[in-house]
């Protein structure tokens, strides 16, 4: 009930002009994601995420938000990919972004309902274990993005969709 109202809030926020609220630190992304992937797993033990770090992903970010753009990311590929099948996370940095790949197999997502993926209250095909949700998690991992001056993309083909963001290191303002 708290996560539906704190999305509730982030979304209303965002309506308003006022964005997320971003409390940025100094943050290991591979340490804090390898924390949020292991929560995954034991909220999620017959769905199996795996996590790969490549290279150095350390840079300034809210680690609280960047956890929760990452659940929002893998639940969407559990709820929506094949079930029980792997979800992969690959974080990997460059020398100014740090990119996210959430990975998950099952069939191509229609053109037409990836075009508005991101848009808030929209829900894609529903699955028959719907849990009631909001159709949030993806816009507010949007909000999340842009709110670090990054942003989120989906590619969906054949047998497997990806859901990417990139994550400037260091603010940019």
């Amino acid at each position: 009930m708290k996560a539906l109202l704190d999305d509730l809030l982030d979304f209303n926020r965002t309506r308003l002009g006022l964005g997320i609220n971003m409390a940025r630190t100094r943050v290991d992304l591979g340490m804090l994601l390898a924390d949020e992937v292991t929560e995954l797993r034991a909220a999620h033990p017959d769905h199996p995420v795996e996590l790969e770090v490549r290279r150095d992903c350390r840079g300034m970010w809210d680690g609280r938000r960047v956890e929760q753009l990452l659940m929002n990311l893998v639940t969407n590929a559990m709820k929506y990919g094949t079930p029980r099948a792997l979800v992969r996370v690959i974080l990997s940095g460059d020398e100014k972004d740090v990119r996210i790949d959430v990975i998950n197999s099952g069939p191509a997502i229609d053109p037409a309902i990836l075009a508005r993926i991101f848009e808030p209250l929209n829900r894609g095909a529903q699955p028959a274990s719907a849990d009631g949700g909001l159709g949030l998690g993806l816009y507010i991992a949007q909000e999340i993005a842009k709110g670090h001056g990054g942003e989120i993309t989906a590619r969906s083909a054949a047998s497997e969709t990806i859901f990417t963001a990139r994550l400037p290191r260091f603010p940019t303002v």
